[in-house]
């Protein structure tokens, strides 16, 4: 009892055999200032969407001979996946992404030889060449798909620096990812202290997922800095598509379930879900088989179902997310900015950790009310439970 989604043929994959991981860099030369963007395309093998979208929005740029002002580097995430049309080959490439992590390939004693190990040192190696210059900017698109339909959408950590990135595409924007799941590209790249904007642009093998990655692409570098909107051929029509894509949806939702599968078990997603799709708390969203028989998995909360799960690999059966008013958008990046940051610390039951510099420590049985919103109006997220204390950390909100 397992969703396994589309599998893409071997014709369909014909353009994305051998391919170099650095699918191109504009301009090639030149001095390193203003606004360094990198674009990433298949972190999961089996979303070759951004791929094409780069490969496409790159081309277009040499036809038409385009000045790019600070530099653009498009990059290929897992190769090896990618060039079977596998989400991954050991494990999964998008949840390796840790300070620990990387600090163990860099100083492993022995060569590396499983493939997602391979394929994250030559991705780093990748950032780090251009990264050694004086940016004044350094921005991350991570273009992805899913294995459900549905309108495209970004996501971000909620940092007061990836906001205007994200709003600068007319779709929805989803905030809180990195509270479910660890080890994202998104959030290594955003705890570095740069922007960095992930893009969901829509179900795997369509068609307009491309689209929707290409359109993201141009309206990213002309927000970026790096094009003139002038110099980019039908630019109102590119955003017009976006915003057609997400036309009737919220425009920020926050996740605030995460349902983990098991692991051993087999999980069958109800057909028929897609991003966005408004559900009741108590409906019966899928069917879980952890060895004792199968039974429903019915939603713990109503909202908005996210990322349903019609693929074979991965451990995310699906996430539930509510809409965000602007209000609080507004409070948030006002309180930031305000020179309160003291303030949560004096909330009682909660106090800073001496050992770790931007984390709080919360003790559950005194700060009961409301604690986890305050705290996100502070940029703070959750990070880990410690028996009956919370610990959470601050989002960079500068570099």
């Amino acid at each position: 009892m397992v969703a396994t989604g589309v599998s893409p043929s071997t014709g369909a994959l014909a353009d994305l055999q051998c391919l170099p991981r650095v699918l191109g860099v504009h301009p090639a030369r030149g001095e390193a200032r203003g606004t360094l963007l990198f674009v990433v395309g298949g972190v999961h093998g089996n979303e070759p969407a951004g791929v094409r979208a780069i490969r496409r929005v790159f081309a277009e740029i040499e036809r038409l001979g385009l000045s790019v002002q600070g530099r653009v580097v498009g990059l290929i995430g897992n190769a090896r996946a990618l060039a079977q049309g596998q989400r991954y080959l050991a494990e999964d490439f998008n949840r390796l992404w840790t300070d620990e992590r990387i600090e163990a390939l860099s100083d492993a004693a022995e060569p590396v030889r499983d493939p997602e190990s391979l394929e994250q040192i030559a991705l780093l190696e990748a950032f780090q060449e251009h990264l050694a210059g004086k940016w004044e900017r350094v921005v991350l698109l991570d273009l992805h798909s899913t294995s459900a339909g549905g309108a495209p959408f970004t996501i971000i950590s909620d940092t007061l620096q990836n906001r205007p990135f994200a709003f600068a595409l007319p779709v929805p924007v989803l905030l809180g990812l990195e509270e479910r799941i660890e080890g994202t590209l998104l959030s290594w790249f955003a705890d570095l202290g740069h922007v960095a904007v992930c893009l969901e642009g829509g179900q795997n093998e369509l068609p307009s997922t491309v689209e929707h990655h290409t359109a993201a692409l141009w309206l990213t570098l002309v927000f970026a800095g790096l094009l003139r909107a002038e110099d980019v051929p039908g630019f109102g029509a590119l955003r017009a598509r976006l915003e057609n894509s997400a036309r009737n949806l919220p425009a920020v939702v926050e996740l605030r379930y995460r349902y983990g599968i098991p692991a051993g078990a087999q999980f069958e997603m109800n057909p028929g879900f897609q991003n966005f799709q408004p559900v009741r708390r108590g409906e019966v969203l899928a069917r879980i088989d952890p060895g004792s028989g199968v039974r429903d998995v019915q939603s713990p909360l109503g909202g908005r179902v996210l990322m349903p799960r019609y693929q074979a690999l991965g451990d995310d059966g699906f996430f539930l997310g509510r809409e965000v008013r602007p209000f609080w958008l507004w409070l948030s990046g006002w309180l930031r900015r305000s020179g309160l940051a003291w303030l949560p610390r004096a909330l009682p039951g909660v106090h800073s950790d001496p050992d770790r510099h931007g984390e709080l420590v919360v003790d559950g049985r005194i700060a009961r009310w409301f604690t986890v919103e305050l705290l996100h109006l502070f940029g703070y997220r959750w990070r880990s439970r410690e028996g009956r204390s919370v610990r959470f950390v601050r989002r960079r909100d500068a570099r």
